[in-house]
């Protein structure tokens, strides 16, 4: 990997890649395999960056308090003889915080060992039925840069067509446009329709892929005792 390359990953994480370089972006992760596995690494390193400066405040009140304890313990002491007790005990508190983390973060489920893409079944046929052949057999060959390209064509010409939408916010999250297949998601449960169900499970999927645990416990939880997600939904909700 060259410079410009980790450059591209760090601007297309945040945002700020523009439209044409995200295309080019996207595609190069679907044709390059290289390429792929080392944006996969880049980005989870930067997610566990982030979900360490989340906890950043708390572990540094921790260092000082276990600092502070160690002072007033030690105070009545003499230093010289006592000083590498008092480093030890506080090296062995800050070790076991540490540990703490760091199995937590461990037990929590990954999005490799949760998600299972379907095999989609494309039986509607249009004046252009060509199109939906294409969509699908891109999308079950894990072609998803052209999957996505094909289900706009096709709702373009059907825009209320939610299993194809629903396709596509699958597609966006396969390529790790985690925004945007939430857009999607998020417009079809809100018209709750006979696909909102699923769309429920694959949001808290898409949040779980980028490690926002909140929110993929709060999709979880709105996914109906009836809806067949709902004994997965249940499974997973016990493991976060």
């Amino acid at each position: 990997m060259q410079d410009q390359d980790y450059q591209i990953f760090e601007a297309y994480l945040a945002g700020d890649l523009p439209a044409d370089k995200v295309r080019v972006h996207e595609e190069k992760i679907e044709q390059d395999q290289d390429y792929k596995e080392s944006f996969e690494l880049y980005k989870s390193l930067n997610q566990h960056l982030e979900n360490k400066e989340k906890n950043e405040k708390e572990l540094e009140q921790f260092k000082n308090t276990v600092s502070d304890i160690s002072d007033n313990y030690f105070a009545t002491r003499k230093k010289t003889k006592f000083a590498w007790v008092k480093m030890a005990v506080a090296a062995s508190i800050i070790i076991a915080i540490g540990l703490y983390f760091l199995i937590g973060e461990i037990s929590k489920p990954q999005y490799q060992e949760i998600a299972q893409i379907p095999t989609i079944h494309l039986t509607e046929r249009s004046a252009d039925g060509e199109i939906y052949v294409q969509a699908e057999e891109a999308f079950n060959q894990e072609q998803y840069t052209e999957a996505i390209k094909l289900f706009g064509q096709i709702l373009q010409e059907d825009n209320q067509n939610q299993s194809i939408s629903l396709y596509q916010a699958i597609a966006f999250m396969e390529i790790d446009s985690a925004n945007r297949a939430k857009e999607l998601y998020d417009k079809i449960i809100e018209k709750e329709n006979a696909y909102s169900e699923e769309a429920l499970w694959y949001a808290a999927l898409n949040e779980l892929k980028e490690e926002n645990y909140t929110a993929c416990k709060e999709y979880l939880t709105k996914i109906n005792p009836s809806a067949s997600r709902y004994e997965d939904a249940q499974n997973l909700l016990e493991k976060l």
